[in-house]
């Protein structure tokens, strides 16, 4: 059964970018809502609103709150999201040759609303965006629901306010909140508004709120990362020969530095592709990174909210401690409401990471994966541009004989077999390592020994019961594209 997600989003760039990227792996999950809001970097205003004096403390990020509320502030428009839903409706027959359940050019426009746009934090009253998100929170579908949040949280709030509203006063209000709040992960970049604090925390604290920045990993800041190929899949290089080959309708309207593209609504502070003194003057630039080179990656900051919820073979979603393709994740300690009442928020742990030298570094839990990312994303953008199976790669399926969830004592061997196989015959490889970081302490120096698709884990003497060891299992294709897939294997200590 399909994850099912709502998209919001701000419209910024690199949210354009997100949702191109998004729309290529459509096939992998129920699209229920695209949906545009307003965030503390974009709104279009609304007449006699007023912004406050300063921030409050909790908001995100209390350096900035720009633009009167009454008043436009670096907003693009809605008719983008259109405008990219027909370039993939252009790939779209491509697309279907390769994967079955890509949603219809159609149905997409059909879920693709307006949502609280008015400014930052805005949730005056109920939009089409707000009316679709409650409406997919209250059906009898009970599939977990997950909300992806590129730009502010207010038009979810809102949705929620909405119930909170026609449903606080009845009988079976304890028992529906329970059920809400069960139902609802947000996977968010960062809070960009107020709303979360303000109003979700307050009334629905127990809203699972997994704060996906891995920035550095995904986003502007990428130049400080080490060397290696992940770095390398982000650069003009690779980008301009995997990324922009103008062949796919979608990605020919992907942004990249320098490039010549124009944003609207932006300043000139904010055109990364049409400002040639950008690389002076972007924030980068203050704190020394490297001038970026015309057609490197930009940002996609967003992209890491609907990571997870594609199917490597990770097994984030059954808990974001057991990390995956986008990162590693850990419940904040101490976040509690005005009310007292412990807080469901969830971020970034950081993992080591061997760079091109032999150096480690204590980074994003992202960043390792970023160039299977980068890689599968071009191998989609060639489906796009290809009209047969067998002219396109696609990724190794992946199987472990003895199964991902096994159980071992303390100084037991047990031996793991694995089966890769490629759709498009290219000769696979796999490879075996323990997950130190998201294993427990006492078995997080298990001994592995590989030899081609088996190896042998051998549990330390240390070992307590309860505690878990984490296996990842990597298969990789031989072809251009070197497509990964995964299993993660966790062994309970008995």
């Amino acid at each position: 059964m399909k994850i099912r997600t709502i998209i919001t989003q701000d419209a910024e760039v690199d949210d354009q970018n997100s949702l191109r990227h998004f729309l290529f792996y459509a096939n992998e999950v129920e699209v229920q809502g695209i949906v545009q809001t307003s965030s503390k970097f974009h709104w279009i205003g609304v007449p006699g609103a007023v912004k406050p004096e300063k921030k409050g403390k909790d908001d995100f990020e209390s350096n900035e709150i720009s633009g009167p509320f009454d008043q436009p502030y670096r907003w693009p428009g809605t008719d983008w999201m259109f405008r990219v839903i027909d370039d993939y409706e252009k790939d779209y027959p491509n697309l279907c040759r390769h994967a079955d359940g890509y949603p219809t050019p159609d149905y997409l426009r059909s879920v693709t609303k307006v949502g609280n746009i008015g400014y930052e934090g805005e949730m005056e009253g109920p939009t089409e965006g707000s009316e679709l998100i409650k409406e997919r929170i209250l059906d009898a579908d009970d599939r977990k629901l997950y909300l992806q949040v590129w730009g502010g949280t207010n038009t979810i709030a809102r949705a929620l306010m909405d119930i909170q509203k026609e449903y606080e006063n009845t009988p079976d209000w304890k028992e529906l909140h329970k059920k809400i709040t069960d139902k609802i992960v947000i996977t968010a970049c960062g809070e960009q508004d107020p709303a979360y604090r303000s109003y979700v925390a307050e009334e629905w604290p127990g809203i699972l709120f997994v704060k996906t920045l891995q920035m550095r990993s995904y986003a502007y800041p990428w130049f400080v990362m080490p060397e290696g190929e992940s770095k390398d899949t982000l650069k003009a290089e690779f980008m301009k020969k995997e990324i922009l080959n103008k062949k796919s309708a979608l990605a020919a309207g992907y942004c990249t530095w320098l490039d010549g593209n124009r944003y609207e609504g932006e300043p000139e502070s904010g055109q990364f592709g049409a400002n040639p003194n950008i690389v002076n003057e972007w924030f980068g630039a203050k704190f020394g990174m490297p001038a970026p080179k015309p057609y490197d990656f930009l940002s996609e900051g967003d992209s890491p909210t609907y990571f997870a919820l594609f199917d490597w073979g990770f097994r984030t979603l059954e808990n974001f401690a057991c990390g995956g393709i986008a990162g590693r994740y850990h419940k904040v300690p101490d976040q509690f409401n005005t009310k007292g009442e412990e807080l469901n928020v969830w971020d970034v742990s950081v993992d080591t990471y061997i760079d091109r030298d032999g150096e480690a570094h204590e980074l994003e839990s992202m960043w390792p994966y970023v160039a299977d990312i980068q890689r599968s994303f071009a191998s989609r953008i060639e489906w796009a541009c290809v009209d047969a199976f067998e002219k396109g790669e696609h990724a190794p399926s992946l199987m472990i004989g003895e199964g991902t969830d096994l159980t071992g004592k303390p100084g037991e061997k047990i031996t793991l077999h694995a089966k890769a196989e490629s759709p498009d015959g290219h000769e696979t490889a796999v490879t075996f390592r323990i997950y130190k970081e998201a294993s427990d302490d006492c078995v997080k120096d298990a001994f592995l020994e590989a030899s081609g698709s088996s190896a042998v884990i051998t549990i330390p003497e240390k070992a307590v019961s309860g505690s878990r060891l984490h296996v990842i299992v990597k298969a990789c294709a031989a072809g251009h594209h070197k497509l990964t897939h995964y299993q993660q294997v966790i062994i309970t200590i008995a």
